[in-house]
């Protein structure tokens, strides 16, 4: 799931096509990072379609679902009447959001990708975009002060060095062209990866073993429960050099939406456990 997210991620920005029509606006979402977005700007009743990843957040109940990232249903989605399509720019999306803006469909596609700048510029552009630009600067400036409140509860004590695994095998990892290095940063830790330019690189179980983090995040886990849990410190478990082990929801740190604040809120109990959650 996650290197769906984070190829769609890496994409680059800011292509439209078709012109906004008039009357109510029917927005359809195909990424769950927008999504997020958009539900944070009050438009859940605006929402008439979103892809398969966005089901599972909250307030998406009974949203009719088209499908993955990459292969969004065609005929349902112009079934379901949108006058807003956003999503991410990809190549094996290229033809869909062809197709739509020949049908007069106003297509948008933002880079979720790239730094939390850039995350955070989204709400924003995507607030300017459906009519909520007041309401995208306050959420903007909502989360700047929520993660400016994570990194001040840390800022004096020590700094472990960290690596946050996105996948197992092939390993990737999150590096210094992602948010998600920053969001470890605002959480108390080092990247230890942080002078690596890209998001999400795959590296060498070798290299990791080099890099030997104080507290090595594992984000990975799609399952729940005890049993998923022991699986996962058995995994690392193997290896001499891994000094402590930790587990993250898959997203919870790796997704470009709303909830940034959370994400560090939850990595920052994993780095500083001392702390409390």
């Amino acid at each position: 799931m996650f290197l769906a997210l984070a190829l769609a991620a890496a994409c680059r920005d800011d292509a439209q096509h078709g012109a906004p029509q008039s009357g109510e606006m029917r927005i359809v979402s195909l990424s769950p990072s927008l999504t997020e977005v958009l539900l944070a700007l009050g438009l859940r009743e605006r929402i008439v379609g979103i892809d398969r990843f966005s089901r599972d957040l909250p307030g998406c109940e009974g949203i009719p679902q088209l499908g993955g990232l990459f292969a969004p249903d065609l005929e349902r989605t112009l079934e379901l009447g949108p006058t807003l399509v956003v999503g991410v720019r990809s190549e094996s999306q290229g033809a869909f959001f062809a197709q739509l803006a020949a049908r007069g469909i106003a297509v948008h596609e933002l880079d979720t990708g790239g730094s939390l700048d850039d995350v955070i510029a989204n709400y924003e552009k995507l607030g300017a975009l459906v009519g909520r630009a007041a309401e995208g600067r306050a959420l903007a400036q909502r989360v700047r002060g929520e993660l400016a409140q994570v990194a001040s509860s840390v800022a004096e004590g020590p700094r472990p060095s960290v690596a946050l695994v996105v996948e197992r095998e092939p390993l990737y990892v999150a590096a210094g062209g992602s948010f998600a290095s920053a969001l470890i940063e605002a959480a108390g830790g080092r990247n230890v990866f942080a002078d690596l330019a890209r998001a999400y690189p795959q590296v060498s179980l070798e290299l990791l073993a080099e890099r030997a983090p104080d507290v090595l995040i594992d984000s990975t886990q799609t399952e729940r429960g005890p049993e998923a849990e022991r699986a996962a410190r058995a995994y690392w478990g193997r290896f001499a050099w891994v000094k402590r082990v930790e587990l993250v929801p898959p997203g919870i740190a790796t997704l470009p939406g709303a909830e940034l604040a959370r994400g560090a809120e939850l990595l920052r109990a994993r780095i500083h456990p001392e702390l409390g959650s």
